[in-house]
């Protein structure tokens, strides 16, 4: 039952990135290096639709990844399933509101996915996917501080800012299509279910 809902983590990262890309080209004037993808929702026409949507499939496969995940944990709550999807419902939002409302990202809080690997990991059972993914996890856990530490403090290097945000996201939406990958070997925790 859950082995479909946790492939659901192959979706977000090139959902993510085909559609911001596509929409970056059909935005006058705007660069995928200079800018965040978020301002093209300030913008019009096909790049604004293609933009939200690229948000709001992004933030429902996410979801269902972390309702796949909480399934598979066999726990009453999951700590690791709720980050992923309050990460998804904040991504949502990102479709849904405009940069520069608080509703973007719905206040921030999709900075709760910083600890979705680490505790998705922690709460998985099977000693071989967790062996297989523990080095992987560490390095997304660690980028993801990194990265919130270089906006917090003002490091972001200006002008670079789109190009930025787009290595640091496709790292954080990665981890969820290894994990999925992972996770459809027989030898895994998921492989039965």
């Amino acid at each position: 039952m859950t082995r479909p809902l946790i492939s659901a983590g192959f979706l977000p990262l090139p959902v993510w990135l085909i559609f911001v890309t596509v929409a970056g080209f059909m935005t006058p004037g705007y660069s995928a290096i200079e800018s965040h993808a978020s301002v093209m929702t300030l913008g019009e026409g096909w790049s604004l639709w293609i933009t939200n949507s690229a948000a709001i499939i992004s933030g429902a496969a996410l979801i269902v990844f972390g309702v796949g995940t909480w399934g598979a944990s066999g726990r009453i709550v999951s700590g690791g399933a709720f980050c992923w999807i309050i990460f998804g419902i904040s991504m949502i939002a990102n479709g849904i509101w405009p940069m520069g409302s608080p509703m973007h990202g719905l206040y921030a809080i999709g900075i709760i996915n910083i600890l979705g690997p680490a505790l998705t990991l922690l709460e998985c059972d099977r000693e071989a996917l967790r062996k297989r993914m523990i080095g992987f996890t560490v390095f997304c856990s660690l980028m993801g501080v990194l990265y919130l530490w270089v906006i917090l403090v003002g490091l972001d290097p200006e002008g670079y800012t789109g190009l930025t945000q787009r290595i640091f996201g496709s790292i954080n939406f990665l981890w969820p299509l290894v994990f999925a990958y992972q996770s459809m070997k027989k030898d895994t925790a998921f492989a039965k279910v």
